[in-house]
């Protein structure tokens, strides 16, 4: 029989601590890669079955719904060129008349998308709250897509004329400079 050679406990712990330390610290590593891959499929899998958010309060919707207009220019009507793109509007025109009638062909040149609105012009250039954006708009074309046109007649009525502006209300498009101020006269 051989004899058994006593260790003291706090040698024997010794031995095996360090091991025991490297098994679960491995585990709690693996336990966290894998978490970080579950955080992150899911960010990803939300971010492209989202809505894009409205500038009004609307509800939530599982699906991008792009406007699609594409009205004929009317007979006699005015084209207007605007290029939509990364927080920058531009317009073939700047100044409209009341009574006549407008042919808006817009195109979203950037990589995101863009809204189109005539709205009243706020004088300090601040952006207005949510639930006075959509009031006194007079025209409205939300979610164009990127790379897509749009087109839509509009007359200007004797009552709109007055200062306003062609914005996006998009998620802080306004505020990043997408607004150019227009007149309407009589």
């Amino acid at each position: 029989m051989k004899k058994r050679i006593w260790m003291p406990i706090k040698k024997l712990y010794a031995f095996k601590f360090p091991q025991l330390m490297g098994r679960i610290l491995l585990l709690v590593l693996a336990l966290f890669f894998v978490a970080c891959i579950a955080i992150g499929a899911s960010i990803s899998t939300s971010t492209h079955s989202s809505s894009i958010t409205h500038s009004t309060p609307t509800p939530q919707q599982n699906t991008i719904h792009y406007d699609d207009i594409k009205e004929t220019a009317v007979a006699g009507s005015v084209k207007v060129n605007v290029t939509l793109a990364e927080y920058t509007i531009v317009s073939s025109e700047t100044h409209f008349h009341a009574g006549m009638t407008y042919y808006f062909v817009v195109a979203n040149r950037g990589h995101v998308v863009h809204e189109f609105m005539i709205m009243p012009e706020k004088p300090d250039g601040s952006e207005l709250p949510p639930d006075l954006q959509y009031k006194g708009q007079l025209i409205e074309i939300e979610q164009i897509a990127p790379g897509t046109t749009m087109t839509i007649n509009y007359t200007f009525s004797s009552s709109a004329a007055g200062r306003y502006e062609i914005a996006c209300q998009m998620r802080g498009h306004y505020l990043a400079g997408m607004k150019l101020p227009i007149r309407v006269t009589k």
